[in-house]
């Protein structure tokens, strides 16, 4: 078999595992200050590796942010501009560039590198129709030499690998297989549900399965790896398997924060989505606004069913602090810890009724824009810092390639982190940027995020968005219109243009004329 990975030198190539949530806010977390959830295992993580405090996502939906996370660009480089559309094959993804180094590669859980609608035959990981191509399909996959994949979440989640590995276990297809029990009374993307699933069966216990056995093989094999693992939750619906439900106490779930009036100051499809007209809006591109479906009239949302939802949610999370706490158990066991680079984060919040809006969208407020991020790797991630300054998503690719003593490629647009990490320097950002095309034709907005203030930029709008986030870090006064913040409304914009420009894509020059 070779050598143990588990027994090497911290001088060799070292394993990298990335390990992504599926919307989840950074309050979620015990050691960022959670109000509700217990996190034992990711705060344990914490305390052994490094916790930023300001990481910003790319952009506030699953795919654009998952392909800035593996490529380490914005979304204006990659052209992933959304949901439905399916990263260019073309992009070179942390996956590519390490298998080309010897690297095994692989991945498990959530991806969403293709669309989950449309045709079956043109996208890997169209619902649709998915036993077509699962388990037969096994990769290669976007520079992964294999792939377990988990399509959808939750209660629509039960497809791919893990959905075939449901239909082993049952002996019968896993479709509708587990009713599930509305707890809300009213539907607003929020809603709590009672799921008739077994623990053992879900898509958390799966995707830790999964992970442990792969780690299993590779702590015998002489071979370095990546592992991507994507876990689903705590993306809605909140459903919840019944026994976990019932550890809850969702009356001390906090109520969510929103000021009667905090949206008058706001562009205004934010008040319309308040109100659950965005269909009939000017506002409404050829799809459903990401994140908002058909819409819902938020304002008739009851506190009970707000705690519900929320407390439903964090239950979620502790499901994937549970599925972390094998895995980080069984890279102890195995002392793949020691050569082993683990990152966790998620590729965006969720809003949960925060500003009177829920789940995400075109709305780039802290809960949706800034995740968890959680570094750990021996003798290299300071145990128990705790970074105060802006990072970006975009630089986890070029830092795993710094980490392990390659170089990091020009056209990156993320830097990297490895000073912060060591605790060389204090800051490598002077600012970071967020951007959201919901529609071409309708809402395309870019956000610049310093360390006090954040502005928001709608392309082809007279509204805007300039929040001083030393003295209003509620974001509930809109500074866009203030004669006094003129000065910086300029000095940022001027930013976002000096950002975009480099962005665009320039065939060679090789000759005068």
């Amino acid at each position: 078999m070779g050598t143990s990975r588990a027994g090497l030198e911290a001088n060799v190539q070292p394993n990298i595992i990335f390990i992504t949530t599926d919307q989840q806010r950074t309050d979620s977390l015990g050691c960022y200050g959670a109000p509700f959830a217990k996190t034992p295992a990711l705060d344990a993580m914490a305390h052994r590796g490094v916790r930023f405090e300001r990481a910003y996502c790319t952009n506030p939906v699953c795919t654009p942010s998952r392909a800035s996370i593996l490529t380490g660009k914005y979304m204006g480089r990659h052209g992933a501009w959304n949901v439905g559309v399916d990263v260019p094959p073309e992009e070179l993804f942390l996956s590519h560039r390490l298998k080309s180094l010897g690297y095994r590669t692989h991945l498990i859980g959530k991806a969403h590198f293709n669309a989950w609608a449309g045709d079956n035959d043109v996208s890997v990981e169209c619902i649709d129709n998915w036993r077509k191509r699962f388990p037969a399909f096994r990769g290669p996959y976007y520079g992964f030499d294999e792939v377990e994949i988990a399509l959808g979440h939750t209660t629509f989640g039960l497809a791919g690998h893990y959905g075939s590995w449901l239909d082993e276990k049952l002996g019968h297809p896993c479709d509708d297989a587990f009713p599930i029990h509305k707890r809300s009374s009213s539907t607003f993307q929020g809603e709590a549900y009672d799921w008739d699933i077994p623990l053992e069966l879900h898509s958390s216990t799966w995707t830790a399965d999964r992970v442990c056995a792969f780690l299993e093989r590779a702590s015998s094999d002489d071979k370095p790896f990546f592992l991507s693992v994507g876990f689903e939750d705590p993306h809605s619906p909140h459903a919840l398997p019944v026994e976990h439900a019932r550890t809850l106490d969702p009356s001390s779930a906090p109520l969510p924060r929103y000021t009667p009036g905090e949206l008058d100051d706001k562009p205004p499809f934010f008040q319309i989505a308040h109100e659950g007209k965005l269909e009939q809006s000017p506002y409404r591109g050829t799809y459903f606004m990401a994140g908002q479906g058909e819409g819902a009239d938020y304002r008739d949302v009851p506190p009970d069913d707000a705690r519900r939802g929320r407390a439903y949610y964090w239950g979620l999370v502790e499901l994937v602090d549970r599925a972390m706490s094998r895995i980080f158990d069984l890279l102890a066991r195995t002392g793949l810890d020691r050569t082993t680079l683990v990152v966790f984060t998620s590729d965006h919040g969720e809003l949960l009724g925060d500003h009177g809006l829920w789940m995400k969208g075109p709305f780039h407020y802290e809960e949706l824009i800034r995740v968890p991020l959680i570094v750990q790797f021996p003798n290299h991630a300071h145990a128990g810092t705790v970074v105060k300054s802006l990072v970006s998503l975009a630089d986890l690719a070029p830092t795993a390639l710094s980490l392990t003593g390659i170089d990091v490629p020009g056209d990156m647009d993320g830097v990297d982190l490895k000073p912060l990490v060591q605790g060389q320097c204090e800051s490598m950002h002077e600012q970071v940027f967020v951007e959201t095309v919901d529609d071409p034709r309708t809402l395309r907005l870019k956000t610049v995020v310093t360390e006090r203030y954040k502005l928001t930029y709608y392309h082809g709008q007279s509204f805007g968005e300039l929040y001083d986030l030393q003295d209003d870090p509620g974001e509930i006064v809109n500074r866009w219109e203030d004669p006094g913040h003129a000065a910086v409304r300029q000095d940022l914009l001027g930013r976002i243009i000096d950002f975009a420009e480099p962005l665009e894509k320039r065939a060679v020059r090789y000759d005068y004329a």
